[in-house]
């Protein structure tokens, strides 16, 4: 896929302000790169969530390291939180090659709006 110089500069820029979201509130770095690579890049719903996958994993790694280094993590639920996530991760992986595109935003658009009320209240 070629970019304009234009669109690789979005991202970055963009991805920037996910990488800081994502560093700051913990999570949703990965969620606006999603919407990112879909507007800029126009890529599917399915490809744009898996690339943003990848994306974020270099953030989380970095991210995790310096709350480390800080002392900032409590083990115990760090070690269940991942068994969980690990089995989720692969399950949810598993399920996103096998649904159509549309299912996905309407699934993914689904958990957006029901995170943002939950939050909200």
């Amino acid at each position: 896929m070629n970019l304009t110089a234009k669109s690789k500069w979005i991202l970055v820029i963009f991805s920037a302000a996910a990488g800081f979201v994502n560093g700051f509130l913990g999570g949703g770095g990965g969620v606006l790169i999603v919407a990112l690579l879909l507007a800029v890049v126009k890529l599917h719903q399915k490809y744009s969530q898996a690339t943003a996958l990848l994306v974020i994993l270099p953030l989380t790694a970095v991210s995790a390291i310096v709350y480390l280094v800080k002392g900032s993590v409590d083990w115990i639920p760090t070690l269940w939180a991942t068994l969980g996530v690990v089995v989720g991760g692969v399950a949810g992986a598993l399920l996103l090659s096998k649904l159509k595109g549309n299912v996905v935003k309407i699934i993914f658009a689904l958990v957006l709006i029901a995170g943002g009320i939950k939050m909200f209240f």
